[in-house]
This record gives C-alpha cells, sequence and structure tokens, in this order.
C-alpha cells in the first residue's frame, strides 16, 4: 500500500476511513449532528474528540457523504451510518476523489520517505486553493483537519484565521484526540462533538468485520478488547504485534516484582527493540504506563497506605518523562526499559 492510500498513522492491510463501508457505536454524536442539521443549525466547525484509534475519521468521511447527499435534506440514522457505493458521492469518497471534501493530514516527506512529525502550515494553506476556487460539485465543501493535535504552531493559527471567516457552505471537522491541547481559540469557534471509546461488543463487531479475531479464541478475545479500551487501531496492533503475548510476559514479570527476572526482562525488552518493531515498543510502554496508573491509584475496599501510593505515581511520572526524553534524543530504549523494572521493583517493596 502506497503512502498515498494510507493515513500518516494508518495501518498496513487495514482500510483507510474513506474506504470503511460503516460506522459502528457513536449514535448520541450521530443523533446530535443529524438534529443541527436538519433543524438548519449546522455549525460551521465542529471539534469531534475521543480517543485514538475510535473512528473520528471514518465518522467524519460518512458525515460529509450525508452533506453532499442531502444539502438541505434530512436522512435517517441508518442511511448515515452505511456507505452505498454505488452511489457517486460515496464511491468517489471511497476513491479519494470526491472535489469537495479536503482531508488534511501529516504530508509525506520524498527526502525521508517517512510521514512528517507536523501536520504543516502548508497543508492547512490548502484550504485557500480550496475554498477560493469554483466548487467542484454543487453543495457544501467539507474541511477534515485529522488531527488539531499534530499541528504546529503555525499550522493552528493558520486554521485559526479561517475559522475565523468560513466561507458560506463550509464544514470543518476538527479531530483531536487531545482537546485540552488544541488552541483555546480554535475550540471557541467550533461545536464540540465528543465521541466515547467503543463498548467491547461494538469493538469486537469492527474487528470481525476486518476479519481480525477470526482465529482468536474467546478468551483471546475478551482480553484484546480488554487491553485496546475501545480503540479499533489498539486491537489491531494487538493482533499484528503479537500484543496479547508481549502483554502475558509484562504481566507475569510485573507479577513477580520486587523479584527481579533480568533475564527475562532483557528478552521482553528484544522482543520491541530494532528496526520495524516500534509500534511493539509502543504497546510494551502502554502496558506499563497502565499498570503504573492502576498501581497508583486506591482502591475501593484496600487499605494500600498513601505512601505506597505516592511512590507509585512518582514512579510513574519518572518513567513518562524517561520515556519522552528517550523518544526526542533517541537515547537506547532498551536501557528505558531496564530503568522502568528497576524502578517497578524499587516500589514494590515494602
Amino acid at each position: 500500500m502506497s503512502e498515498e492510500l494510507i493515513l500518516a498513522d494508518g495501518l498496513e492491510g487495514v482500510p483507510h476511513p474513506c474506504e470503511a463501508a460503516n460506522v459502528i457505536g457513536h449514535a448520541n454524536a450521530i443523533s446530535a449532528f443529524l438534529e443541527q442539521h436538519t433543524s438548519g443549525r449546522l455549525h460551521h466547525a465542529h471539534l469531534v474528540t475521543g480517543p485514538k484509534g475510535i473512528g473520528k475519521a471514518t465518522l467524519c468521511l460518512r458525515f460529509a457523504s450525508h452533506l453532499l447527499k442531502h444539502h438541505r435534506m434530512p436522512t435517517t440514522v441508518t442511511e448515515l451510518e452505511t456507505a452505498d457505493l454505488s452511489h457517486p458521492v460515496d464511491a468517489q469518497i471511497a476513491a479519494r476523489s470526491h472535489p469537495n471534501i479536503l482531508h488534511m493530514t501529516r504530508p509525506w516527506d520524498d527526502k525521508t520517505k517517512k510521514f512528517k512529525t507536523q501536520l504543516t502550515v502548508d497543508e492547512i494553506r490548502k484550504t485557500i486553493t480550496f475554498f477560493g476556487t469554483s466548487r467542484g460539485e454543487p453543495g457544501w465543501r467539507i474541511a477534515i483537519v485529522d488531527s488539531a493535535d499534530d499541528m504546529n504552531q503555525n499550522a493552528a493559527n493558520a486554521l485559526l484565521k479561517v475559522l475565523e471567516e468560513p466561507p458560506t457552505d463550509t464544514v470543518f471537522f476538527v479531530l483531536s484526540h487531545s482537546p485540552a491541547k488544541v488552541l483555546p481559540t480554535i475550540r471557541s469557534r467550533c461545536q464540540h462533538l465528543p465521541l466515547k471509546a467503543l463498548e467491547e461488543d461494538e469493538l469486537l463487531r469492527v474487528l470481525d468485520r476486518l476479519g481480525v479475531t477470526g482465529s482468536l479464541s474467546e478468551d483471546d478475545k475478551a482480553m484484546m478488547a480488554h487491553l485496546a479500551q475501545g480503540s479499533v487501531r489498539d486491537a489491531i496492533l494487538l493482533a499484528q504485534e503479537d500484543g496479547l503475548e508481549l502483554y502475558n510476559r509484562f504481566r507475569q514479570l510485573c507479577d513477580a516484582l520486587p523479584n527481579s527476572d533480568w533475564a527475562s526482562i532483557h528478552a521482553l525488552a528484544d522482543m520491541v527493540i530494532g528496526k520495524g518493531k516500534e509500534e511493539r515498543y509502543n504497546l510494551l510502554i502502554s502496558f506499563a504506563e497502565k499498570y503504573m496508573e492502576e498501581r497508583a491509584k486506591p482502591v475501593e475496599g484496600a487499605q494500600t497506605p498513601i505512601s505506597v501510593l505516592a511512590r507509585w505515581a512518582q514512579v510513574w511520572e519518572k518513567t513518562r518523562n524517561s520515556i519522552r526524553t528517550a523518544d526526542a534524543y533517541n537515547l537506547d530504549k532498551k536501557q528505558t526499559i531496564i530503568n522502568l523494572f528497576q524502578d517497578m521493583g524499587q516500589a514494590s517493596q515494602g
């Protein structure tokens, strides 16, 4: 699959959101959007928020399809949820060729042969041409910013400028995984449309349609749904990167603390370090952060001393800082994992 056919954070072998035939979940957000449209009170910009990988881009493309098919006409939730590839609008969206949709993501860098780390100002400035030219087809024009979290300061300022003076019959969908990090001035100009993580049964329905869970036992399906916490992307990564085995090994080592099996810890680190193992490393780090977060929280009915909770909270914060530093300066990731288990072992004592 070429870079032209995937998003910056897309996964190999997983359909692009424009190719998704169905939306599963998010019924409240769909109803709210339809009510706005059918009542004639559709806001020109929506801040669509929620955890990464729950289908924000897919849903916004379904919203775009609805608007392009029904400029002023109501429709049903069922119709919005399902693409009709025999319809010219849905066929063009699936081919990423509809002239009235601008989907802005982190761009591909031909020099490095990688996606850039930021959604740049040049991408946001594409709105100038997009809105300044004659419409490709009658009706709405839809701009999707995917995601606002990836914008640098210049890109954010450029987006703010166009949101302040939007053209007529224009709708922006600004996606964010961490809305608190979005400029307050951008948030204030958008109608907030929050999405919740998918329920476990909804997540498994999506995974079944993608063919991800076919060879898994019911216990493994349940574990995958639990670990993914409503994120389709995270569940697919678990399947692609031997995530369940990785999690089981990690928990066995944690359960043995403060007795550290260093040979097994080194073996675990070797599983996730090296070329092509970046996503596996990220999974391990996410397991560790979640584990420490849980240990730092009081449990109802438990008599865990405050000093112990504080100790785990300190380890959690120290680990997060170490991970950020290692990523920023390309430091030895294996040493980061070794230090992680050393710190967790100390926190487990006493």
